[in-house]
């Protein structure tokens, strides 16, 4: 068969049971038609390599302009680039369906997976979605007509293939969009066991008719920020440049990548992960890059002070989506918040762009400097589901262990935010303190200086004494 092609279904199955077949590339083929009512409406579960769907670029740009919800992070080139980098393997289930009777078969769904420990480090295996750290959004790209089918077949499969674990952590789950919706009433009919994890909001501009969620700033917040940008301007002149051709790509991405290097997480004394300093983080980023770049679907920003990059965003779009993936700012220059004057520009630029609806911070919670500019919030959660129906002990086991990590993770977080409350008000306190005795040694030095000078005398030593005893005696003998 054909890379380019999709594959033809097998024959329908009248049994309960998929039939597993394999094609000439030796893929797995899940054929499911159970409950369908004609070969019109069929589907097939491909389970494929990354090599296979980058393979993929004609049907997979299909199934973008179709989708339910677009996620960048599902892109094949970002996938393989995660297959190549990582010693996971990265299983990547091809639905293929009819979106109308008597048509071609085409591509309805896609859900990429990476086999690994859970993130409680129990020693099981499971699925995890994204495939990469640095992924940030976990849903099924899904057809809009066939969405249902697609994933009720993606879960049938996981269920029969002998090779794959049960279990399955999603990570970054839009909690209240269309898919999430499907996932529900899909689990629900399977009578599958799920548990939801860890909800939140996370900031995100939303573009259209009733106008952008751009949260207005105060009068003092505007005026310290003008102040900011004209002590960065004393630097060097300022500009924004922006990168989207593969060759200027490649070159930002140079820049940044010494940028983010040059802070914190180049450090090793701080436990940095900067992408520089890990080798599978250098290689998979510098592949998605690359590819994400070719399809025209990367941007860099940069802010340069003569020239030099002091603040960098990595913006990369799916559709009317767009996301705001990295950014990395020059620390040496903070208290002129390079970072926070570049998301201002970048904000305004992506608010002008044409056919934009929607960007995504790919923040983890509402507690970033983002949620300053941003006004829109998406829920978002994470999850952890057991695709065999009913309950069983792996995933009780499963779910207990990352429900008390969570909670301990929580609490780490809250002692934190408590100790640094405390350290700033211990410091302000010192600060007062050390004010105060400060203030007592001026005015008791201040006091010694004044006896000084009052006992000083212009004339020289024992005069007055001289002085004085000559008045009494004249005064004795006037008595006299």
């Amino acid at each position: 068969m054909p890379a380019s092609q999709p594959p033809v279904p097998f024959g329908r199955d009248t049994s309960s049971q998929d039939t597993f077949g394999q094609d000439s590339l030796g893929q797995h083929i899940a054929t499911s038609s159970q409950g369908m009512c004609s070969a019109d409406h069929a589907i097939s579960v491909e389970i494929a390599t990354p090599d296979r769907f980058i393979a993929m670029e004609r049907e997979w740009r299909d199934l973008t302009s179709r989708a339910l919800e677009p996620n960048i992070f599902m892109e094949p080139s970002l996938v393989a680039a995660a297959a190549r980098s990582d010693d996971a393997v990265i299983h990547v289930l091809l639905v293929w369906g009819r979106t109308r009777p008597a048509t071609p078969l085409c591509l309805v769904g896609v859900w990429a997976f990476a086999c690994r420990r859970p993130s409680s480090r129990l020693p099981l295996t499971v699925l995890k979605s994204p495939v990469h750290d640095h992924a940030y959004l976990g849903i099924p790209v899904l057809d809009a007509d066939r969405g249902a089918d697609a994933l009720t077949a993606m879960l049938d499969a996981i269920a029969r293939e002998p090779s794959f674990p049960k279990m399955l952590e999603v990570g970054s789950f839009d909690a209240d969009g269309p898919v999430a919706a499907l996932l529900a009433d899909a689990l629900a009919s399977r009578g599958s066991q799920h548990l939801r994890l860890e909800p939140r909001l996370r900031p995100r501009l939303r573009l259209g008719d009733s106008g952008a969620e751009a949260a207005p700033l105060s009068a003092s917040r505007a005026k310290a920020l003008r102040r900011r940008r004209k002590h960065l301007d004393k630097q060097g002149p300022v500009t924004l440049t922006r990168h989207r051709d593969p060759e200027g790509v490649r070159t930002a991405l140079e820049e940044f990548l010494i940028l983010e290097a040059s802070g914190w997480k180049g450090r090793a004394s701080q436990r940095g992960r900067a992408i520089l300093r890990i080798p599978s983080l250098d290689s998979f980023f510098r592949s998605a890059v690359a590819g994400l770049a070719a399809r025209g679907q990367l941007e860099i920003s940069a802010l340069r002070s003569d020239g030099r990059p002091v603040a960098m965003q990595m913006t990369v779009r799916s559709g009317a989506t767009a996301f705001t993936w990295k950014s990395a700012y020059d620390e040496a220059l903070k208290d002129c918040s390079p970072g926070i004057i570049l998301l201002q520009e970048v904000t305004a630029s992506l608010l002008s762009e044409p056919g934009l609806r929607s960007v995504d911070s790919c923040s983890h919670s509402d507690e970033s400097y983002m949620a300053e500019f941003w006004s829109g919030r998406k829920p978002v959660l994470d999850l952890v589901m057991d695709v065999r129906r009913g309950t069983t002990a792996a995933f009780l086991l499963l779910s207990s262990a990352e429900h008390v990590r969570r909670q301990l993770q929580f609490e780490a977080r809250r002692m934190r935010r408590v100790l640094q409350s405390a350290q700033r008000t211990a410091s302000s306190a010192c600060s007062s303190i050390l004010s105060a005795c400060a203030r007592q040694v001026h005015g008791i030095a201040a006091k010694v200086m004044q006896l000084r000078r009052g006992s000083a005398s212009p004339h020289a030593p024992g005069e007055e004494v001289v002085r004085s005893a000559a008045v009494d005696r004249r005064e004795g003998g006037r008595g006299r």
